[in-house]
C-alpha cells in the first residue's frame, strides 16, 4: 500500500496509538489506491526502485499532490460509512478530481 498507516491516522486526527480499527484503514487505504489507479488508468508506485525492471507505460510514482487526494478519499470513505445520509451533501471527491485529473493516462 502506498499511504502508510500513519499518514491515514494522521490525516483523520486519530491517535498514533489507537490501532482498534487498522484493519479498517488499511482497506480504505487500499481502496483509496485502486480508485485512483482506476480513475487515472495508471498503475502507481511509491518510489521509482519499485516500477519493475523493463519498466511500465502508465507507471506513476505518486507525487505529494495525489497523495493528498488519496488522504482525501480514505477521509471521505471513513466519515461517510454508507451510501446514504439523512441530510444533502455536496460531492466530496470533486477536489481529488480536480487533484488527481492531470495525472490521468488516457491512450490513443
Amino acid at each position: 500500500m502506498i499511504l502508510t498507516l500513519e499518514e491515514i491516522r494522521q490525516q483523520l486526527r486519530l491517535e498514533s496509538d489507537y490501532t482498534e480499527e487498522d484493519t479498517l484503514l488499511t482497506m480504505l487505504g487500499q481502496a483509496a489506491e485502486s480508485r485512483t489507479a482506476t480513475f487515472l488508468n495508471r498503475n502507481l508506485y511509491a518510489a521509482e526502485a519499485d516500477i519493475p525492471e523493463g519498466g511500465d507505460e502508465t507507471a506513476l510514482v505518486v507525487p505529494d499532490d495525489l497523495r493528498l487526494a488519496m488522504l482525501m478519499l480514505v477521509t471521505h470513505f471513513y466519515e461517510h460509512r454508507s451510501t446514504v445520509s439523512d441530510f444533502e451533501q455536496s460531492e466530496t471527491p470533486m477536489a481529488y478530481q480536480w487533484i488527481a485529473g492531470p495525472y490521468r493516462f488516457i491512450p490513443l
